[in-house]
């Protein structure tokens, strides 16, 4: 995979954001002569610097080109295409490709977003997300999934929206999942927990959880760390740990349980497909049931939370995930 970090004119950013903070302001009056004109309250509030170098400094700021130069794909990859909804790279006045910028949130589609507030994703329609629609928009799993799928198609790596909204992943059937959690029922969803409040009174453009009681304190007082304790033993190996150690658990233990059924291979996901090889190497036609193990576990690794963004709609994909392929349930798990 081809990456390349764009080396952005800072002053240039600088002077777009400034300009986004004052446009649509209503003109002021006419000033006395020996009085200057007042300037904007945010202007004066936002260290535009600092923001600026702390978007410089996320993923948000480097393009994955061999994505940016494909038709569909731009239209996330590109931040000029997402805010004007350009799906082919013909349509790009320019030959080269800009990274998620500014103008990806703040103008075009973007913009429109953040008004809205809901966005329909793959395999939900018309999520309220607040603020944090723009997020759903692209980080979603591209298609929903289909068990019977014979090209065996990988979840789009950073696929959120789907784990988040509790809507995603290959499903068992007759079980009752639960969809809906604490997290997903925040105010402006993504946007609440990664885009927190500095110091300087303006939101965290880094877009991590680098402020844990900031983005986490208001439910869970006191917590210094994300990883709080599971309330129970979900992977089944006597101890109830940390809830991301649980998960984790669950997911090395559903890729041994792959391995198992096909002889010692494994799995891998690239390339927008799902691709099986046997211990031998050699690549092979795998059961629906190790298809919807491979991925369910795909979509939760690729999410990054370890589970966080849905706690329990984690633990019962991959639990269920386990249950189809084996025919039995996790051992000595608390099944939820």
């Amino acid at each position: 995979m081809l990456h390349k970090k764009v080396k952005p004119v800072i002053l240039s950013l600088i002077l777009f954001l400034f300009s986004l903070l004052t446009v649509g302001c209503p003109p002021a009056q006419e000033p006395a002569p020996q009085e200057p004109a007042p300037q904007p309250q945010e202007a004066q509030e936002i260290d535009i610097t600092e923001l600026v170098t702390q978007w410089v400094e996320s993923g948000h700021s480097s393009i994955t080109l061999y994505a940016a130069e494909r038709d569909g794909c731009v239209a996330c990859h590109d931040g000029g295409a997402f805010a004007q909804q350009l799906t082919e790279v013909a349509q790009l006045e320019r030959d080269f490709h800009v990274a998620t910028d500014c103008r990806a949130c703040h103008t075009g589609r973007g913009n429109e977003l953040l008004q809205a507030g809901t966005v329909s994703i793959p395999t939900q329609e018309n999520v309220e997300a607040g603020t944090g629609a723009q997020c759903l928009a692209c980080h979603n799993e591209r298609r929903a999934p289909d068990i019977n799928d014979e090209r065996r198609a990988a979840p789009h790596p950073s696929s959120q929206a789907g784990v988040f909204t509790g809507t995603g992943g290959i499903r068992a059937a007759n079980f009752d999942y639960q969809e809906e959690s604490p997290h997903n029922q925040i105010d402006n969803s993504c946007v609440s927990c990664h885009m927190t409040p500095v110091d300087a009174g303006w939101a965290s453009h880094t877009f991590a959880v680098d402020n844990t009681e900031a983005a986490c304190g208001d439910c869970h007082r006191g917590i210094t760390d994300v990883n709080l304790a599971a309330g129970a033993d979900y992977d089944g190996d006597g101890d109830a740990k940390g809830f991301q150690d649980e998960v984790a658990g669950l997911l090395s233990l559903l890729e041994e349980a792959i391995s198992k059924e096909i002889n010692g291979g494994s799995f891998e996901a690239g390339g927008g497909v799902i691709k099986f090889t046997n211990g031998a190497g050699n690549e092979i036609q795998v059961p629906n049931e190790v298809y919807q193990a491979a991925y369910n576990h795909t979509l939760v690794a690729q999410d990054g939370s370890l589970g966080l963004h849905n706690p329990i709609f984690v633990v019962q994909l991959l639990q269920q995930s386990y249950r189809e392929l084996t025919g039995k349930d996790v051992p000595d798990a608390d099944i939820q």
